[in-house]
């Protein structure tokens, strides 16, 4: 074979050796932006997540929130370890139980509701309100500034809001061990309780002028004291087991020698409330009263539920019954 012809085939050997080889490098070239539109994309939405309220509201909110404000949801935002960026406040009261971990928080006054200025200024991640607070006619005004998950306020469940909330926050993990935490710390006071304390009746009482309400064996703090601690509901309290009952002062008698956890409404102080019952005719003679078996307890654990609420119902209990003779 002549040697130009030699030549030829080389070269063109050559030619499409390194068009072979261009081509590849330029298809790898070509992928890299692929890889990183893909993974941009992944992160997008691993970043945020769709979820749908009580309401069925359907909005789009961060895996972990940070901004986070939830008026009277406080409770179990501080079991999970998130401090919100406002605490809910009524006329500058503020749930007590809760001040050791939220004292720096600022308040957020609620006595008028929220209102989209307050708001836009807080300019929060995510808004996590009972419709108790938010009627759902209001929703929409709020929901065009943040993400406004609305519970229903119609639940008394607290450990499925505690769980509710963990999932808006990134923080389902921790519920187990709480829970588990929370059964252990209430059983063990049960036991002492039951060393300790009579079987006598216990009354959970919020006073007023003209008559006294009576918390239902099953609602807020009487599902701790009767339903976990194992305590005795007076008949009065199983009548409207998930609310107040009505007792008119004439009944004061009738409390007899039972062990009284008496509310100081929100506003007032115990002095107050004190104050007040000294008025009433029958009081002073209550068997209860004159044996100490009166106890005065904060608004903002007993007429609530939740993790840290329950606990600290369950410090009062302890502390009263198991100090008294």
């Amino acid at each position: 074979m002549p040697t130009a012809i030699i030549r030829l085939l080389r070269y063109s050997l050559f030619l499409l050796l390194l068009f072979v080889l261009t081509a590849c490098g330029t298809t790898q070239v070509s992928s890299e932006p692929s890889d990183e539109t893909t993974s941009a994309t992944n992160s997008s939405t691993s970043d945020t997540q769709t979820v749908t309220d009580d309401f069925g509201h359907e909005l789009t909110i961060p895996v972990q929130p940070e901004k986070v404000f939830a008026p009277y949801q406080e409770d179990a935002l501080t079991t999970l370890g998130v401090t919100p960026i406002a605490k809910y406040s009524v006329n500058g009261t503020v749930q007590t139980h809760l001040e050791s971990a939220l004292e720096d928080v600022p308040s957020f006054e609620m006595a008028s509701g929220i209102s989209p200025e307050a708001l836009l200024e807080l300019d929060p991640d995510l808004v996590i309100v009972s419709s108790h607070f938010l009627p759902t006619e209001q929703y929409d005004p709020l929901a065009k500034i943040a993400p406004v998950y609305l519970l229903d306020s119609s639940s008394t469940d607290w450990e499925q809001s505690l769980r509710t909330i963990a999932e808006l926050l990134g923080k389902s993990d921790q519920v187990e061990q709480k829970m588990t935490d929370y059964s252990g710390t209430l059983e063990d006071a049960k036991t002492t309780i039951a060393q300790q304390e009579q079987q006598r009746e216990t009354y959970i009482v919020f006073p007023g002028e003209k008559e006294f309400f009576i918390v239902g064996s099953d609602f807020l703090s009487g599902k701790v004291l009767y339903g976990e601690l194992g305590l005795t509901p007076p008949n009065i309290a199983t009548e409207t087991p998930d609310n107040f009952t009505s007792m008119s002062l004439e009944m004061i008698p009738e409390l007899g020698d039972s062990n009284l956890f008496v509310i100081t409404p929100e506003g007032q102080t115990t002095e107050q409330v004190k104050t007040l019952l000294d008025t009433l005719p029958l009081w002073s003679d209550l068997p209860a009263v004159q044996n100490d078996r009166v106890f005065h307890v904060d608004t903002g654990h007993w007429i609530n539920s939740g993790y840290m609420a329950n606990l600290a119902v369950t410090e009062d209990v302890l502390a009263a019954l198991t100090s008294t003779k």
